[in-house]
């Protein structure tokens, strides 16, 4: 399946047709709201068509927002048509996102394979890991600061077996390139190539052309798993 017809795939979705051609979410009661997070259309297709091509049983994702990237995530899952879930790690559903995540998904007709956990990340992941949670797939896009990554891919980590893939949104920003940078010096991943155009843009021709040369693109990235492997006890390189 080619770029524009999974894009066609996507947006068949008729309330991501409607967030990406108006602007707009709907909560709960139906009033409408202006849409304040915003991922872009190529960023879903390529979450969708890894998704399909992983073909993963459980699918974890830090931050539901509006339910954009839930969204892509379960419409794969359907597609696949086996029993693949998806977990949603977000304290704020029901608070600054006034249950519109929840309720996109709903309106979709995907509750039967979505769980969200109300939970801020570092109590809900250690939680997971100790009930004995394996995941196939991960996604982060929650708190955008090192720590918050670093813990968040420091746990999935733990629950992603060999041969599954951990995806970072918003890696434009430099705490999420540098905890990539911590992933793959500390643990054993390596880049797939999911056809989506770097974006080294910045403030100034200046900052674009430093981004560049550091290669520190805003477009999402994706990992795959290729061994357990935890380093010595005193173990340290650069990132």
């Amino acid at each position: 399946m080619n770029m524009s017809l999974q894009s066609s795939a996507v947006v068949s979705n008729p309330i991501l047709k409607e967030i990406y051609t108006s602007g707009r979410v709907y909560d709960p009661s139906g009033e409408a709201l202006e849409c304040n997070s915003h991922t872009p259309l190529e960023y879903m297709v390529a979450l969708y068509r890894t998704v399909l091509a992983a073909r993963p049983r459980v699918v974890l994702e830090i931050g539901m927002a509006y339910g954009i990237s839930s969204l892509a995530i379960l419409m794969a899952l359907d597609k696949i048509g086996e029993a693949g879930c998806l977990i949603s790690v977000d304290p704020h559903q029901s608070g600054d996102w006034k249950n519109i995540g929840v309720a996109n998904v709903q309106r979709s007709g995907f509750t039967e394979r979505h769980e969200l956990l109300e939970s801020y990340d570092y109590l809900a992941l250690p939680q997971l890991l100790e009930s004995g949670t394996q995941i196939d797939l991960a996604y982060i896009d929650g708190w955008h600061t090192f720590d918050y990554v670093l813990l968040d891919l420091f746990y999935l980590d733990k629950m992603l077996h060999p041969g599954g893939i951990m995806g970072f949104n918003d890696c434009g920003y430099r705490a999420i390139d540098k905890a990539i940078n911590f992933l793959l010096t500390h643990r054993k991943f390596r880049e797939i190539d999911v056809k989506l155009k770097p974006d080294y843009s910045g403030r100034s021709t200046l900052n674009s052309t430093l981004r560049r040369i550091a290669r520190v693109s805003h477009t999402d990235r994706y990992f795959r798993k290729t061994q357990d492997w935890e380093p010595d006890w005193n173990f340290y390189v650069r990132f």
